[in-house]
């Protein structure tokens, strides 16, 4: 008992020294900002082409280009970044959502969960806060339109990050702010912690990240400890190559300390990437269609809540792990992890990866192999089971907080797609 006592004061101790340890932090400047951005031609869109109905303009939204410019690590730089807000402004819920655009050039976050955060009324902005996406993305696309852009070096990105942070957050309108980041943008958001979180803050000393929210992520190095919540969401990708390596140091334990708030969350299902919202490439197996901006949309909304009215988030176990290998139920999905109705009244088993680590698109992504007649069968009486078996796990899951109500008819559309067949001694 003495013992654990110890190590509950130290621990203490030590997560309620992290503010003080970095006490001595600057204040950015406020990036100077131009704009919105009208003229030379088109702008680069940062999504990709979407389903019709589904553009942030079919939900009220307009989206804004600003040039936005100052020093960085010693140099000069002027990027862009692309504001998509509500109108009216009355609309706002006073959240922005923040991410690094992507090294492909897109806004990888935002684009799968985007219903969410439409519908919720959150501002969402995307940085073009690295070298790449200036020379090898807007230039590319519209050199005349960017021709006055540069970002010098790497090195300047989490500084570029910092002071676009202070600009939005000093909008009295923007209540919080979060930073998102998905795959190679969840390096820039680890790099930021590191770099900025303590360094850089806003005039009265707190930070100006207020929540981070790190998808996809690559590698098994954890979370950094900060003094915000941190939501943290590894893919089945991910899972599967620390458990062949006998590394899963990126598991972190869950915790409600103040100086210390961290949820893990790990979907049974998920993959790295999938072919829902994108052009699938030719793999091995058949892409898997798995919702994943339906579960980081969830991810997204704990977080906001968590930042915002200090409402505690659910917990969850890992995905649980055996000999090397995620463990699989009777039915082919995972075991353990958040869980979600294509794997809990499944129709297909869903894995990772989807093909050699040679071929890099397919080695990221997932696949869904299609049960038999026959195990459909055995599952379901017919259709009407099927459906009503789906019904309630999915309200069940409503209630618990890991489906947003807004993707319930998403995944009824689902099933819909779906035939059962009849038992095989029916007239």
């Amino acid at each position: 008992m003495r013992n654990k006592m110890l190590l509950r004061a130290c621990a203490a101790a030590l997560f309620g020294a992290l503010p003080a340890a970095h006490a001595q932090h600057e204040v950015p400047p406020l990036a100077t900002v131009e704009g919105p951005v009208s003229g030379g031609g088109p702008m680069w869109p940062g999504l990709r082409p979407l389903a019709p109905g589904s553009d942030p303009a079919d939900f009220g939204y307009v989206t804004e280009e600003f040039f936005v410019s100052g020093s960085a690590n010693g140099q000069p730089y002027k990027t862009r970044i692309l504001v998509r807000r509500p109108e009216p402004s009355a609309r706002a819920s006073g959240i922005v959502v923040a991410e690094s655009m992507h090294a492909n050039g897109f806004a990888v976050t935002f684009e799968p969960a985007r219903k969410s955060v439409l519908l919720r009324g959150h501002v969402h902005v995307e940085i073009a806060a690295q070298q790449g996406n200036v020379n090898g993305t807007l230039k590319t696309f519209n050199p005349q339109r960017y021709a006055s852009l540069s970002i010098a070096s790497g090195q300047q990105t989490s500084e570029i990050i910092a002071q676009v942070g202070r600009l939005l957050k000093s909008e009295p309108a923007h209540r919080r702010l979060i930073l998102q980041g998905t795959s190679q943008a969840s390096g820039v958001l680890r790099n930021y912690q590191r770099d900025k979180h303590f360094q850089s803050r806003m005039p009265d000393g707190s930070a100006i990240v207020d929540g981070y929210l790190a998808t996809s992520t690559l590698g098994s190095a954890p979370m950094m400890v900060v003094d915000v919540p941190t939501v943290h969401m590894p893919t089945m990708t991910e899972v599967r190559t620390g458990a062949l390596n006998g590394n899963l140091g990126f598991r972190r334990a869950d915790s409600d300390e103040p100086a210390n708030r961290y949820r893990l969350y790990e979907v049974a299902g998920m993959p790295h990437a999938n072919g829902r919202d994108t052009v699938p490439p030719e793999c091995a197996l058949p892409m898997s269609d798995f919702p994943w901006g339906a579960m980081v949309a969830t991810g997204l909304h704990h977080l906001v809540r968590w930042v915002d009215e200090g409402v505690v988030p659910p917990r969850a176990p890992a995905l649980t792990v055996e000999n090397g290998q995620i463990a699989l139920d009777e039915s082919g999905n995972a075991r353990g992890g958040v869980r979600n109705t294509y794997v809990d009244v499944p129709v297909a088993a869903y894995g990772v990866p989807n093909g050699p680590s040679n071929v890099f698109l397919c080695a990221i992504a997932g696949w869904r192999v299609a049960y038999s007649e026959e195990t459909l069968r055995e599952l379901y009486r017919n259709r009407g089971d099927y459906v009503s078996q789906l019904n309630r796990r999915l309200m069940e899951l409503v209630r618990e907080g890991w489906v947003l109500p807004e993707y319930a008819d998403d995944i009824r559309g689902d099933a819909q797609s779906i035939a059962i067949p009849r038992p095989s001694n029916s007239p």
